[in-house]
């Protein structure tokens, strides 16, 4: 198996590399029917052809296209050279601009730019690096395009300076002859090298290989995929029992049940896999914390919602949606090296505590707009039915937010002792710091609500915890990505809201009104 070494230093396999790069290049996971490994290669190979090849993923705006004309979402590398770079002046703009001025068309722009980049440094063979120096005390390693630069300034040769141009021609003649014996013994030629000479800081043999099984596994984008099937299927049973209560509820809970666990249970090996192979808790990131948080939503409608059709719906839904939400451009899947700061085992405590919170508070949220919708399809005929199950609810809400509550709370008390080892201070009023206050004192605030007249009904509850969800994406999304802080190394470029996060708001208000009213003129709630 060959190992690579990225920018970072980190050590992994080659396949982990090559779909890092397609990702980075083309959005996509495979590409014209080759898999990222077949690309890559092709890439290093036959330079001239696949730069021919539309694979850079550009914008589909108006500003973009003017500049880059294309008739698809991707472009050859060899339309940005015509016969110079036709972005080089939109490229020193952007990057002569401060980062907080820049616009959607600037940031775009960068981006393109980067993914020309990467083909650049895949075409010329520096991106690959996978030569260990000779010398023990070095632990970078070069590419074939470091070594044939060297050697022909130095006039020496050497096997990793003769390997690439030798593995090029064995691969030429095995497209021709369908026999690929040479290049696999070159690859074990050089996976022997590799051992020899950069041992002390290859990973375990079994790291690769399971980082290799994770890769092809794919699991959290499919998890994705199987959550919302079973989300819907669930939820449709829920609806036809609520107004059709004939039907029987236990075989369905039983079905909904198991297969969720089953799901569970792959999530749970999913995010072992990859603690192993990283090394660490995977939640230091935007994307590892957004899966953690799909996997804690998963716990706590399982512990909380095992018997409620309701609540196993809500949970699947809200899963699926996370896990989305983790797979869009702006949250990059890559295992990178923890910066100083995170190198602590703080980092599975205080962190697990805090994003585990988001996930039941979460929870809480999707059954109150449950429970509205319901409320909304109440009528004389099924009130008695509707109350009774939005009581249900909404006592699996409550439990699910009082564990949220409890989580947060130990998480941000934590937070300061961690903070007082890191920077000498238990509290600084950091823009995470004063969110998670906030946040905890708007769900405490919703739990004592039935204590305060006229804001004690199960309907009132339902509203509140659904906008109380309000300050959790502020504190996870907001202060990670649009304030500064001590915590902006958790965060990446700043993402811009889409559209559909207003429509999504207006909805809510409007399915709040629509039940208000409904519950008012049926009084399915004091």
């Amino acid at each position: 198996m060959v190992v690579v070494q990225d920018h970072n230093g980190r050590m992994k396999p080659f396949n982990t590399l090559t779909s890092e790069v397609l990702r980075k290049v083309s959005r996509k996971e495979r590409l014209h029917d080759q898999t990222a490994d077949q690309v890559f290669l092709g890439m290093m190979v036959y330079p001239q052809y696949w730069a021919e090849v539309p694979l850079i993923k550009t914008s589909r705006e108006e500003a973009i296209q003017k500049l880059i004309p294309s008739e698809g979402k991707l472009v050859a590398y060899n339309d940005f050279f015509k016969p110079d770079y036709i972005l080089k002046e939109q490229v020193r703009t952007a990057y002569n601009m401060e980062p907080k001025y820049r616009g959607t068309f600037e940031k775009e722009i960068i981006k393109i730019d980067e993914r020309v980049n990467i083909c650049n440094l895949v075409f010329t063979g520096r991106l690959l690096r996978i030569f260990p120096t000779e010398d023990p005390n070095s632990t970078t390693w070069s590419s074939p395009g470091e070594i044939h630069h060297l050697n022909q300034l130095t006039g020496t040769s050497t096997f990793a300076g003769n390997y690439f141009n030798r593995y090029s021609d064995a691969v030429e003649f095995s497209n021709k002859s369908a026999n690929w014996q040479v290049p696999d013994e070159m690859i074990g030629e050089l996976s022997n090298y590799q051992h020899t000479h950069g041992h002390s800081i290859l990973p375990s043999e079994s790291k690769i290989k399971y980082e290799i099984v994770l890769n092809k596994m794919n699991i959290f984008s499919r998890l994705g995929k199987m959550y919302g099937l079973l989300g819907l299927v669930i939820l449709i049973m829920f609806f036809a029992l609520v107004f059709n209560p004939k039907i029987g509820y236990k075989w369905p809970i039983r079905i909904a049940f198991g297969t969720l666990s089953i799901c569970f249970a792959l999530h749970l090996i999913g995010l072992g896999l990859r603690w192993y192979v990283s090394g660490r808790a995977p939640w230091s990131n935007g994307y590892e914390s957004m899966i953690y948080i799909a996997f804690t939503t998963m716990l706590a409608g399982l512990i909380f919602s095992r018997k409620s059709l309701g609540g196993m719906a809500a949970t699947a839904i809200l899963a699926a949606t996370i896990l989305m939400v983790a797979g869009l451009s702006w949250l990059d899947p890559e295992i990178t090296p923890l910066v100083p700061v995170l190198k602590s085992y703080w980092l599975t405590i205080h962190v697990s505590l805090e994003a585990g919170s988001y996930g039941f508070l979460m929870l809480a949220a999707i059954i109150g707009i449950l429970n509205l919708l319901l409320i909304m399809f109440a009528n004389h005929k099924n009130r008695p039915r509707i109350k009774r199950v939005v009581q249900e609810m909404s006592y699996i809400s409550e439990m699910t937010m009082i564990g949220g509550l409890f989580m947060i709370s130990i998480g941000t008390y934590l937070g300061g002792v961690w903070a007082n080892e890191s920077w000498g201070r238990y509290w600084g009023w950091d823009a995470k710091e004063t969110w998670a206050l906030v946040t905890i004192l708007v769900y405490a605030f919703i739990l004592h609500m039935r204590f305060i007249p006229g804001l004690r009904s199960i309907y009132a509850f339902n509203v509140a915890s659904l906008f109380g969800l309000a300050s959790v994406m502020m504190t996870y999304f907001g202060v990670n990505y649009y304030l500064s802080g001590l915590h902006s190394y958790a965060a990446g470029d700043p993402a811009p809201i889409p559209p559909f996060v207003f429509y999504t708001v207006a909805i809510l208000f409007l399915i709040s009104i629509l039940a208000f009213l409904r519950n008012r003129q049926l009084k399915v709630f004091a």
